[in-house]
């Protein structure tokens, strides 16, 4: 019965796209606000109320329909012309306009809500920018400049502007306009055995600083489990960024951690490199018989340091030539292990101090294209794509034997005209006196469709499967991966492991029409399954897991507030937790994220 409901399914979000029909427009909810409008102009207190919770400008707004092409702005024409002056404009979120700077907040919750929000300070936009006074004006800059704006996360849309000097031929001015995005977030979740609230300040007082804070209690046991972290995204233009961790779990397992890390945010660095240390406390469950385990307390340290730099392939000026670099960078890193468990617990000294040095060299091709209506509604979105090889050769000495590593990483992504596909495969293996040892294959892909119509609906596919390989594995009974998280299903148990998996994940995403009465929803809905197997099993053979969630972004444009999210879970079988499980905000409509095409730090390919 599953495996059939599951089939249709499949059917369903795979098919409806294909019944797409053109466009039609219908004003029945334009003409109910409208009157509405006409109404509260009899009476004072019609007009308040009205003031309070609509907003009389959208009556004018017809549907926008969004496409790659409208968002090229080739601005080459000006490139070598020297930047006078640049000014910084930050514009509250509520009530303003980055197209017509002239509107302003018409009611009162948006004037409430300008006023509790702290807007992003000019001096944190200038921090972000990649040209000053006096630069040359570079086409490729100004855009990337303008997305690495647009990525920080507080930040609803921006537009970069060159604006001509009528007394000067060779100089220009540059107007930046940034609309704030609002930046204090709640989250939460609930289930039948626990609790979960998030609260997230995207832009601490206006400065792009982030604080994140996350309280967790488990029903059964009353035990609580929190989070703390503290982001500097930026230190004075640099790209240096600051993060600090606190986290505490359920089972007292816990860590503090800081780091300091610069990546090759853009096709245009440099340089790159960061430290990082960790302290880490942990109680690790070890099985002694089928029906027993014992608990053991870990400690350990950890400190790393790397750097890097990229180098130009050509001179060529321009944007795929400009976009293409050969990367080197080398890591150093040491794990000491304060407390770990005996002997009898682990024979194989899984846990046990080692220090690595690795390697990497690496051609990338690190390019971004503009689109619209993917994971946010209506907002223009950077799609990163391009090309990665990279080889990582490196050098670990762990219970006082030193072994080579070699490492791999290819890359693949571009937009074709039946939709954006990236795939992605890594490869590592240690090697001692000739022999391969924790070996290590990775594949995943991720598809989203062009934008389907289905009468006056937009509809949005996305695919994602993903295969995790391990061979010569250490026997321990740790150096085993799970089916949990976004490798794998999200909401499932961590507690059913193995040494191979596939997932595949399946997420149908609708953008309503002009409106419902005012109201657009734009419901999701998805799919995930897996299998795991233990060493010396089929795959194929092992029993799949399911999931299916669906949830609603619900927009009104004419409303203060623009949106909010509600979503479902359900879960045929958990192991070791039951059967026909539904979990609430289990899952974010953005869980299907999109791979960058860039190499930094170097690593050992992740077992997980």
């Amino acid at each position: 019965m599953i495996k059939k409901n599951i089939l249709i399914l499949l059917f369903i979000l795979f098919f409806i796209p294909s019944f797409s029909q053109k466009n039609s427009r219908e004003n029945d909810s334009v003409k109910i606000y409208h009157d509405i409008h006409e109404y509260a102009k009899k009476g004072k207190f019609s007009k308040f109320v009205y003031r309070l919770f609509f907003r009389s400008s959208q009556l004018n707004h017809s549907n926008n329909t969004s496409s790659t092409e409208a968002f090229k702005n080739d601005l080459i024409t000006y490139d070598g012309r020297i930047i006078r002056e640049i000014h910084i404009k930050t514009l509250d979120p509520f009530g303003f306009s980055i197209d017509d700077t002239t509107k302003v907040p018409n009611n009162k919750l948006e004037k409430i809500g300008n006023s509790i929000h702290a807007k992003t300070k000019q001096f944190t936009i200038k921090n972000l920018l990649l040209f000053k006074k006096n630069d040359p004006f570079d086409n490729l800059v100004i855009k990337e400049s303008e997305r690495l704006i647009r990525s920080q996360r507080y930040v609803r849309r921006v537009t970069i502007h060159p604006k001509e000097i009528l007394t000067s031929q060779d100089s220009i001015d540059i107007d930046v306009i940034v609309l704030d995005s609002w930046s204090i977030l709640p989250n939460g979740s609930l289930s039948s055995d626990q609790g979960k609230f998030t609260l997230k300040e995207r832009n601490l007082l206006g400065t792009g600083h982030q604080i994140n804070g996350t309280y967790k209690e488990r029903f059964t046991d009353k035990n609580n489990a929190k989070s703390l972290s503290y982001t500097i995204n930026n230190i004075k233009n640099s790209y240096l960024s600051f993060n600090a961790i606190y986290d505490n779990d359920y089972d007292n397992n816990s860590q503090r951690a800081f780091s300091l890390n610069r990546n090759f945010f853009s096709a245009l660095t440099k340089w790159a490199g960061g430290i990082y240390f960790q302290n880490k406390s942990q109680n690790e469950f070890f099985t002694i018989s089928i029906d027993s385990s014992v608990i053991n307390p870990i400690k350990s340290e950890t400190q790393e340091f790397w750097m890097g730099r990229s180098f130009k392939i050509s001179n060529k000026e321009d944007y795929d030539s400009r976009t293409k670099r050969i990367i080197t960078s080398l890591t150093y890193n040491k794990k000491n292990f304060l407390e770990r468990p005996s002997i009898t617990l682990d024979p194989s000294s899984y846990f046990s101090n080692e220090t690595n040095v690795i390697m990497q060299l690496g051609y990338v091709s690190q390019k971004y294209f503009k689109d619209s209506y993917i994971f946010n509604y209506d907002i223009i979105e950077d799609v990163p794509y391009g090309e990665i090889f990279g080889l990582n050769i490196g050098y670990q000495n762990k219970n006082g034997t030193s072994r080579l590593y070699l490492g791999s990483t290819m890359a693949y992504g571009k937009k074709f005209d039946f939709g954006y596909f990236s795939s992605r495969i890594e490869w590592g293996s240690f090697f001692h006196q000739g022999n391969p040892y924790q070996n290590t294959l990775k594949f995943e892909s991720h598809y989203f469709s062009p934008l389907f119509r289905l009468k006056r609906w937009k509809i949005r596919q996305f695919i994602k499967p993903s295969f995790v390989w391990g061979n010569h594995r250490d026997t321990s009974q740790k150096d085993v991966i799970n089916l949990e998280g976004q490798n794998g299903i999200q909401g499932f148990t961590d507690l059913l492991t193995g040494t191979k998996k596939w997932a595949l994940s399946l997420q149908t995403q609708m953008y309503s029409p002009n409106s419902w009465k005012g109201f657009r929803f734009s419901p999701y809905v998805t799919i995930s399954m897996g299998s795991i197997s233990e060493k010396n099993k089929n795959l194929l053979h092992e029993k799949v897991y399911p999931k299916v969630g669906i949830g609603v972004l619900i927009n009104n444009d004419y409303l203060v507030f623009n949106s909010f999210q509600v979503s479902f879970s359900y879960y045929s079988n958990i192991p070791f937790e039951g059967n026909n499980i539904i979990k609430t905000n289990s899952f974010e409509n953005d869980d299907l994220t999109l791979p960058l095409f860039s190499l930094s730090k170097p690593y050992h390919i992740t077992y997980q």
